[in-house]
This record gives C-alpha cells, sequence and structure tokens, in this order.
C-alpha cells in the first residue's frame, strides 16, 4: 500500500471547504418560485459542480494511492510500440494548485472594482499562463476570448447582470457592450 498523499489532496480540501461555505451563503439567496429560475439556480450549480468535481478528485487520489494505477504501464508498454513523444510536456509544479486558489481569491475580490471583463481577462490569461502553457500571447488570446464569450452568454442571452466596475475601467465595459448590444 502507497503512502497517503496529503499534498495532492489538499489544494481540493481546500476548494471544497470553500464551496462548501460558499453553497450555505447560496442557500440564503431567495428563490423565485416553482415555475421561474431564480437568482439562486446559477451560483448554487457552479458551486455544486465545484463540490462534485473536489469529491471526485479526493477519491480517486485516495483510491489510487491505497490500490495503485489500475492499468499495468509495463504490460501496456510491451503492447504498444516504442514512440518519440512530439513534445515531452512539462509535469505541472506542486505549487500550480495553490497558484490557482490564489489567482482564483483575487478573481472575487477584483471583481468590483476592475468589472467582468478585465477581471475574467486577468484571471483566464493567467490560468492559462500558469497552468504550463507559457506562451503569453496565446493566453491573452484566450483570456480575451473566453471573457467575450462569457460576457455575451450572461448578459445577451442569460442576461444576468454583472459588474462594470469603477472609473476607468467601467469604460472598457460599457463599450464592449455597447458593441455587443447590450443594454
Amino acid at each position: 500500500m502507497k503512502r497517503f498523499d496529503v499534498v495532492g489532496v489538499a489544494p481540493y480540501a481546500v476548494i471544497l471547504i470553500i464551496s462548501g461555505c460558499l453553497y450555505y451563503q447560496a442557500l440564503q439567496i431567495p428563490t423565485a418560485g416553482p415555475d421561474r429560475l431564480g437568482a439562486d439556480i446559477w451560483p448554487k450549480t457552479i458551486l455544486l459542480f465545484a463540490i462534485l468535481t473536489c469529491l471526485w478528485e479526493i477519491v480517486r487520489k485516495i483510491w489510487l494511492a491505497n490500490h495503485g494505477d489500475p492499468i499495468d504501464r509495463h504490460a501496456e508498454a510491451a503492447l504498444v510500440p516504442q514512440q518519440k513523444p512530439v513534445e515531452d510536456a512539462e509535469e505541472v509544479g506542486p505549487f500550480v494548485p495553490w497558484i490557482g486558489i490564489g489567482v482564483t481569491t483575487a478573481y472575487v475580490f477584483s471583481f468590483p472594482w476592475l468589472g467582468y471583463f478585465l477581471a475574467t481577462f486577468l484571471y483566464v490569461t493567467t490560468f492559462v499562463y500558469f497552468g504550463n502553457y507559457r506562451k503569453l500571447f496565446a493566453a491573452a488570446c484566450v483570456g480575451v476570448a473566453a471573457s467575450l464569450a462569457f460576457m455575451f452568454l450572461f448578459m445577451r442571452i442569460v442576461y444576468v447582470s454583472l459588474p462594470i466596475g469603477i472609473e476607468p475601467f467601467a469604460s472598457v465595459s460599457t463599450s464592449l457592450m455597447h458593441v455587443m448590444g447590450i443594454k
């Protein structure tokens, strides 16, 4: 039996606890009624998925620590001819999950000042960059695309009011809203 990896489970446990506390707070949001979706549906849904994901990863890591990898790598290597990988991927460092927690915390707190678009752009760009894709221009392009897509989805299709931030950041948000036809 392998030794249990506390470091590998700790980030998921932290996110699980935070998500659980936030879900408890989301229970205080008034519901719209039986025939309509209320303002409580989106936070509860997202937090529920975060809780389930964390539980899945914690159970998976504990299972692998106790039972090992179910795939026998030596038998698999004998069956598959050896191919040289196109590009060796770097392993994710041990602090990357903690950086993700810090970036997510900064994202939540920067929301009211920067507004949805700029905060999400910085969040996604930073997350992609520190997630071992060390090409800043490509990470920034993903950040812009994700921010615009989610802004359009939430404000134009789902009709969720998102923070526009304080000046001078609010002018960026209002300009983008005008271009997207959001009033």
